[in-house]
């Protein structure tokens, strides 16, 4: 049996499949597998598959039986996969120089983990590297970095929420109903349901994986309406959390969730202008449902905070005259070039304690007269 199983699911990757590949086989051994999940593909991606299956037996190819999406694709990889751990892997992205490796290492041990968070980077189209925030984390880890609980650090949730950063172990998660639902923004349910259960998190934090965001085959560069998919994705993470009542946890949980959404509505590369208010609505219904009380989490600085404020009070016209002002203020310096969505490798604020002005959700003290002036920062 192998140690670990690589599940790439594959739609239209013709171009990139091999690239992938290339750096996968190299390692691992007769301690790898690799599970090529053609989703029903148009293109020539299903003949690059068959291709390294026929020289190296450690490749096998399966198929969904109708297109589903990466999330079904990768359900039906992990039921055919024998390894001892699992890891989701892009057919766009690449691994770095000796991850399988290095990943091994972590799962090899007395005390297996169930979990295995693994260090990215994101190669931008413009062939900049942006590096993940892992090893920046893991410097104020409060407890073991080589086996945690979410209770023990639930900051670890400001981590990316993709699937491909994670290297699980497969009875683990096979033995928790734990599938990737359908639709856009599947990794969110996945990734939290999966953390919350672990009884043992472990990090690498040398860089293990490449993310490589390519012009026009990234979700998050895409406007399209199903970037609404993102509430029902947090509505099923919630869900999930319900029985959850540890403070530290749902607190944290509500900080990255407030940041995703702000990052979401702000990225004029995902949602429709004329779709914003209605997003907006939305976001903001979720702020005031799972806002864990004025004592527990407070609004950050600056332009961050003012977003987070004007969530409260349900005031979109207030957000989007801030939205504008922060615009042109960039023009203004001279850096309206820089990616909004650069703030995806960001971490939310620290959540050491309350950040500063209390909030005017429902049922809590009135907002705060807003300063005249903040210090603008990126979100």
């Amino acid at each position: 049996m192998p140690s670990l199983s690589i599940v790439i699911p594959v739609y239209e990757a013709e171009d990139y499949l091999a690239g992938c590949l290339d750096t996968i086989v190299g390692g691992g051994g007769d301690r790898l597998e690799i599970v090529i999940v053609d989703d029903c593909s148009p293109d020539g991606s299903r003949a690059v598959a068959e291709r390294y299956a026929s020289a190296d037996p450690r490749v096998r190819v399966v198929a969904t039986p109708e297109n589903a999406g990466s999330g079904p694709a990768r359900n039906i990889g992990l039921a055919q996969a024998t390894g001892d751990y699992v890891w989701f892997v892009d057919a766009d992205d690449e691994l770095k120089p000796g991850a399988v490796e290095r990943v091994l290492a972590a799962v090899t041990g007395s005390e297996r983990p169930d979990v295995v968070l693994v260090q990215h980077e994101k190669v931008r189209d413009t062939g900049v590297v942006e590096t993940g925030e892992l090893a920046e984390l893991a410097e104020r880890c409060p407890a073991d970095p080589n086996g945690f609980t979410l209770a023990e650090w639930p900051r670890i949730v400001d981590y990316t929420h993709t699937p491909w950063t994670k290297v699980s172990r497969r009875e683990f998660l096979t033995g928790i109903d734990l599938d990737f639902p359908a639709g856009w923004y599947t990794d969110i349910p996945w990734t939290y349901g999966l953390l919350r259960r672990a009884e043992r998190i472990a990090v690498v934090t040398e860089c293990c994986y490449q993310w490589r965001q390519r012009a026009g085959s990234s979700i998050t560069r895409t406007r399209d309406d199903r970037h609404f998919d993102v509430f029902t994705q947090w509505q099923r993470t919630w869900d999930d959390f319900d029985g959850v009542e540890d403070a530290g946890v749902r607190v944290a949980l509500f900080n990255h969730m407030v940041w995703h959404l702000l990052l979401v509505i702000g990225n004029t590369e995902r949602v429709d202008p004329r779709k914003r208010r209605e997003f907006f609505r939305r976001t903001s219904e979720l702020y005031r449902r799972y806002h864990p009380g004025p004592e527990a989490w407070r609004p950050a600085e600056g332009v961050t905070g003012l977003k987070q404020r004007l969530l409260a009070a349900r005031a979109y016209l207030g957000y989007e005259a801030l939205r504008q002002v922060y615009r042109f203020s960039r023009k203004v310096r001279g850096d309206a070039s820089v990616p909004q969505a650069r703030a995806e490798v960001r971490a939310p604020a620290d959540l050491s304690g309350p950040q500063n002005a209390p909030d005017d959700a429902s049922g809590l003290p009135a907002q705060p007269t807003l300063p005249a002036s903040t210090r603008l920062s990126g979100s």
